[in-house]
């Protein structure tokens, strides 16, 4: 039986899903359909939607000045969200409610770091090592070590840990042999005598002298004789907390096991990590001289570091490292920690100091013009330059504007997407779509993720709530853009002839876009609008008044003629205050009538 078909040289060509944004440095000729060429304030969903960014909500003004950090976490059992701003530090909430309580003073010239340790949240400014313990904010005293233990009377004994960076304090553990009344202690020179225990009582002993200059304790009476049960505590006048104080990042890390503080930042290539206290336990607030590392030559700056899983990876502006934690056993049978530092790449790492994150277990890092993904096995790190992957080529132009030592980087986990900020422009990467676009009017300087919700500290000291909730910013329009690539539907060769768009959006409460064209010979085509709300008198605007009440997809024609044109452009945009648009895909009918000439 014959078939007879009929030809026709029309066709829909559709968009079903949305690619996001590809600034190609080849032109926009070779975009796929669903891509954008320029795309503003426009975000990708995870299914691959087109929708307008969110807006944001004023949760508080906390100054005038640039906030300089939010953190959130527990401290002391309860959640709390903490920002530094024009020199001061903030609890904006406080386990129930937003409410503000000023905490104290910290430095903010320059970056403010907080982490949380040991149920307490530290802050690095520096300038200075601080604590908040849940009650009160107060500079980091420090542990005091046992340097000595089974020292006789007239010194010795074995040496146990090393002294503090933070402090001069110092503590001994004698066994009195039940005849002397002078004891030794490991220093002379010192500045003061703070306490006497009877380890065996616990009670404090009175009724004895000290010579500062000799480095000794006299008692009134003879110590009862035993092994470690006299413990002495003393101040020696010279400490290295200045050295601490000037480090500004911080991360945790011991191996597989986050008990260990890295402090870096001073501007150096050093790293300072923490001691284990004489229990074992992990301190934020002992960091025993020696306990230092230097990561590559001395002339270039550490910048980042980041934990992972069981290594960490350390970063400078012209190369990446590899930190391990290992172990020594010293000739006395002892058994120290070691963390050895290989190299991992001589030419990339991290301009942007304390911005390194941690996206879908790999690191990444902003370098030169671009953002590289590390994507080296979490156990098997080597000198391999092939590990760092450049990520970034499809928002080079925005990206190429961004001085990228400035940037301000966060991994927004809950949503699942990955910001680069720079001044008030975001470069934003939804890494479960695989797609890229750019907020503009975006003022984020540092952000955090509470509660699952996103939010950020501006430039002018207030804190604002990145929300779906929001359809302004602050009650300012968010003006969306989205253009497509120049599209040749397949045959460059050919003049084309197009009437009609179809476009499906999601109805919801005001929900508004307008669709335009360009073409290779004509810029100036008018806008059709499509308005799909759902009816609801929570928002009534009865000059656009629908009576849908389905939130089903809903297909809108457009006709919009274009003639003789070789490449196409099809545009979105998205202004209108208090509406929002979801766009959620569009159908081009496509006719061919010639050759281009």
């Amino acid at each position: 039986m014959a078939t007879i078909t009929a030809t026709t040289n029309e066709k829909i060509y559709p968009i079903k899903k949305w690619l996001g944004l590809n600034q190609s440095r080849d032109g926009d000729t070779k975009l796929k359909m669903g891509e954008a060429a320029v795309m503003e304030n426009w975000r990708i969903t995870r299914d691959g939607n087109l929708r307008r960014r969110p807006g944001t909500e004023l949760m508080d003004t906390i100054g005038t000045g640039e906030v300089k950090r939010l953190w959130s976490g527990m401290v002391a059992e309860t959640e709390c969200v903490l920002a530094a701003c024009d020199g001061k530090l903030y609890r904006l909430f406080d386990g129930a409610d937003w409410n503000r309580t000023e905490l104290g003073a910290v430095s903010t010239a320059g970056d403010v770091f907080i982490f949380g340790f040991g149920g307490s949240a530290y802050i690095l400014d520096g300038r200075s090592y601080q604590v908040y313990d849940g009650e009160t904010l107060s500079a980091v005293e420090g542990y005091r070590p046992l340097v000595v233990t089974a020292s006789v009377p007239g010194g010795g004994g074995t040496s146990l840990e090393q002294v503090n960076k933070l402090n001069g304090l110092r503590r001994a553990q004698f066994s009195p042999d039940g005849s002397a009344l002078t004891f030794i202690l490991p220093e002379q020179n010192i500045a003061s005598v703070d306490y006497v225990t009877n380890l065996v009582t616990g009670a404090a002993v009175t009724g004895y002298t000290v010579d500062l200059a000799a480095g000794s304790v006299t008692f009134a009476t003879v110590p009862e004789k035993g092994i470690n049960t006299i413990e002495i505590g003393w101040t020696h006048p010279t400490n290295f907390r200045s050295q601490v104080e000037k480090m500004r990042y911080a991360e945790l890390y011991n191996g597989t096991q986050d008990s260990r503080v890295f402090l870096y930042g001073d501007g150096s290539n050093e790293v300072f990590y923490s001691g284990l206290d004489t229990d074992g336990n992990g301190r934020a607030d002992y960091f025993p001289d020696m306990n230092e590392t230097q990561i590559g030559e001395s002339n270039t700056p550490v910048t980042a570091l980041i934990r992972h899983s069981g290594r960490l990876m350390a970063f400078k502006t012209n190369g990446a490292y590899s930190i391990v934690y290992g172990s020594v056993t010293l000739a006395d049978g002892s058994t120290i920690a070691t963390f050895n530092v290989t190299p991992v790449n001589k030419a990339i790492g991290n301009a942007a100091p304390g911005q390194a994150q941690l996206v879908l277990n790999y690191p990444r890092t902003v370098f030169g013009e671009d953002i590289y993904e590390w994507r080296g096995s979490s156990t098997y790190v080597t000198a391999d330059e092939r590990l760092a992957k450049r990520i970034s080529d499809r928002v080079q132009t925005a990206l190429r504007s961004f001085v990228v030592e400035n940037c301000k980087c966060w991994d927004d986990n809950d949503a699942q997407e990955y910001y680069v900020c720079h001044g008030r422009m975001a470069i934003v990467h939804n890494y479960a779509a695989d797609a890229w676009y750019i907020y503009t009017n975006f003022d984020a300087q540092t952000m955090c993720n509470f509660r699952g919700e996103l939010f950020c500290g501006t430039s002018d000291g207030r804190v604002l709530c990145v929300t779906d909730r929001a359809r302004t910013d602050c009650g300012e329009p968010i003006p969306a853009y989205w253009e497509s690539g120049s599209m040749d539907f397949g045959s460059d060769y050919m003049r084309k002839y197009t009437s009609m768009v179809w476009v499906s959006v999601k109805p919801e409460s005001r929900s508004h876009v307008e669709i335009t064209i360009k073409t290779d010979r004509k810029s100036d085509f008018p806008a059709k609008v499509v308005a799909k709300s759902i009816s609801s008198f929570g928002n009534v605007d009865f000059s656009n008044f629908s009576f849908i009440t389905s939130s089903r997809p809903q297909i809108k024609r457009l006709r919009i003629k274009a003639k003789k044109y070789t490449y196409y452009k099809l545009i979105f945009q998205s202004a209108e205050p208090e509406t929002t648009a979801t766009v959620l895909a569009a159908d081009i009918r496509v006719r061919e009538t010639g050759y281009a000439k």
